[in-house]
């Protein structure tokens, strides 16, 4: 059962990985002016996946944590970012879905919103190297 968690956040950083990418193909157009191909539909459909599941995987990592081990600060590091995670996941989402509304160019939010989701990005893959130790102690036994 504990190993839902990682596998959750394993799969959520491969797709946001390729949000990511999407995300980076409309910056180039929007802000760089050079041609890009951007499926609208398609990022903001997977970028909601990720924050949920990003969500999901932070509420079932606390929750296992609370259950088997008694405690949720056990892993240092990896339990600072991903809570500190939660709310940039929140104004992400927010953000998105502000976007998400058409209603003309809003290219500061848009900046925003890119800048806390390679933020997030960033602290994921944090987590990501700071999993291998976690799962080293506390499941490989």
């Amino acid at each position: 059962m504990l190993w839902i968690h990682p596998i959750i956040q394993a799969v959520c950083l491969i797709l946001a990985t390729y949000v990511m990418y999407m995300g980076y193909m409309r910056f180039k157009f929007q802000h760089l002016g050079q041609k890009a191909f951007f499926n609208w539909k398609r990022h903001v459909l997977l970028g909601k996946m990720v924050h949920c599941l990003w969500l999901l995987g932070l509420a079932l990592g606390l929750a296992m944590a609370h259950f088997y081990w008694g405690s949720v600060n056990l892993t240092g590091g990896h339990y600072y970012v991903g809570v500190a995670m939660g709310p940039l996941i929140l104004v992400s989402l927010g953000t998105g879905l502000m976007l998400q509304k058409p209603k003309g160019k809003r290219a500061g939010l848009a900046l925003f919103h890119g800048i806390t989701n390679v933020t997030l990005y960033l602290m994921a893959l944090y987590q990501a190297w700071t999993a291998i130790e976690v799962v080293e102690l506390f499941l490989l036994d």
